[in-house]
């Protein structure tokens, strides 16, 4: 019996996903949030996960981080589900190593047949040995080079000097080396890459009330509250005193 974990803050939802997976004999354990869906997915060893994106305490993309970063959990396939819309945070999900994205409101036939398709494919995997022997076949490496970026900009989010040389440097690869494959991945430069996750990350804890703007600012790594207003207003088009709910 395959086994999927859901991770949904909307009780409602979450009720009628298990209902769904149960329904097809599938052994389902829930959570609420993403610190919770980490600790249960440690201990019930999950085949899929199943998680919602914008939760409290933990949302989507740093229960990803820490599932990515740990040997025992870093290859569960992960499908997210989203009511957002927005570009940026659909490729920063793939980016950090999600294995696919359905955008609410979805079908059930859908999740299903997604959901079947991602367990049948990373079982062969481990019956050829794939995962556990060699990790090129199946990360490519400029993904790899995202994630430890995506990772290095994480741990260093507060520090407004954070730059293409500290990243390069921790990552043992030449400025211009790096910029080139950030290129060809993302379309986009490191400086870019670093702004626009530096925004997003303050964009979603101003959806989730969490702290003053001069906080979200000083934590995502700008150093003074009027350069993080013209950033946000010129990436997202409106000021972010006007994005709070």
């Amino acid at each position: 019996m395959n086994k999927v974990l859901i991770i949904e803050d909307e009780v409602k939802l979450r009720e009628n996903i298990t209902e769904l997976f149960e329904s097809q004999q599938y052994q389902v354990a829930t959570a609420d949030n993403g610190k919770s869906g980490y600790d249960r997915a440690l201990k019930f060893a999950p085949d899929l996960i199943v998680s919602d994106v914008i939760m409290p305490e933990e949302d989507g993309f740093e229960l990803l981080l820490k599932l990515k970063n740990n040997p025992a959990t870093e290859f569960i396939p992960v499908i997210f589900l989203t009511a957002k819309t927005m570009m940026a945070s659909k490729i920063e999900g793939l980016q950090l190593g999600a294995d696919d994205y359905i955008m609410k409101p979805f079908s059930a036939e859908e999740l299903l047949v997604r959901s079947e398709n991602l367990i049948t494919k990373h079982q062969k995997m481990l019956k050829k040995g794939l995962i556990a022997v060699n990790e090129d076949n199946i990360i490519p490496k400029n993904e790899r080079l995202i994630r430890d970026i995506i990772q290095f900009i994480e741990e260093h989010l507060s520090d407004y000097n954070l730059s293409v040389d500290m990243i390069a440097k921790h990552l043992g690869i030449s400025k211009s080396t790096i910029q080139r494959k950030i290129k060809i991945s993302v379309n986009k430069n490191l400086n870019q890459l670093i702004r626009e996750y530096r925004l997003e990350k303050a964009r979603k804890m101003i959806e989730r009330n969490a702290g003053t703007l001069s906080d979200i600012a000083q934590t995502t790594g700008f150093n003074s509250l009027s350069y993080f207003s013209y950033s946000y207003k010129k990436f997202y088009g409106l000021a972010p005193s006007h994005a709070t709910r």
